[in-house]
């Protein structure tokens, strides 16, 4: 049996790594036993008669398995050696929180979704934690321009109802009597404008 003891010492400085990572070809052994020097381990090395092993790494499930961070297990009462608020400071939940809602903010009044009155509105609502969450303040969003809409139409639609003359003061409020049964052509067109919006 020939002994490797220097060529492997030499190939683990050579390939930076330790004895044991190195693997020697056994069918080349004469050819390997009579280098012995760097320069003869680096011809082998290039031969690849002499291979550095690959790194050993536990399988993807058994590395889930055993560390702690992100796994739901081993994460009780004795594994804990901070408080809540030091494991996961309440204030970086809140500026992740922010930054998203922000930046989704920011977006909308680039994009011309909303102006920036409703942005600066939806801002400070966003600083005083008025949302949860992303979807939150989209539904938000929707809720107040589905009411703006609808006080718009509201509005046309009162706007008509004054000029059929059924509101206003007593002065301007023509009788019942002296009222034509339908209304004039420019009332009507007011009314149908209001409903289309």
């Amino acid at each position: 049996m020939v002994s490797f003891k220097v060529q492997k010492r030499l190939a683990a400085s050579l390939l930076n790594c330790g004895k044991n990572k190195v693997w020697l070809d056994p069918c080349e052994a004469i050819l390997i036993s009579m280098a012995n020097s760097r320069m003869d381990i680096r011809k082998l090395v290039k031969d690849n008669l002499i291979i550095k092993k690959p790194n050993i790494s536990r399988s993807g499930w058994r590395y889930k398995k055993g560390k702690d961070v992100g796994n739901p297990r081993r994460k009780g009462y004795g594994k804990r050696k901070g408080t809540k608020e030091a494991r996961l400071p309440s204030k970086l939940s809140w500026m992740r929180r922010a930054r998203v809602l922000r930046r989704l903010l920011r977006k909308y009044r680039e994009m011309k979704k909303i102006d920036k009155h409703l942005y600066h509105e939806f801002y400070m609502k966003a600083k005083g934690s008025v949302f949860k969450h992303k979807r939150a303040l989209l539904e938000a969003l929707h809720n107040k321009a589905k009411s703006e809409k609808d006080q718009k139409v509201h509005f046309d639609q009162v706007i008509a109802i004054k000029a059929m003359g059924k509101l206003g003061s007593k002065e301007t409020r023509v009788p019942r009597r002296k009222q034509c049964s339908s209304p004039p052509v420019e009332v009507i067109d007011v009314l149908n404008n209001a409903y289309l919006v």
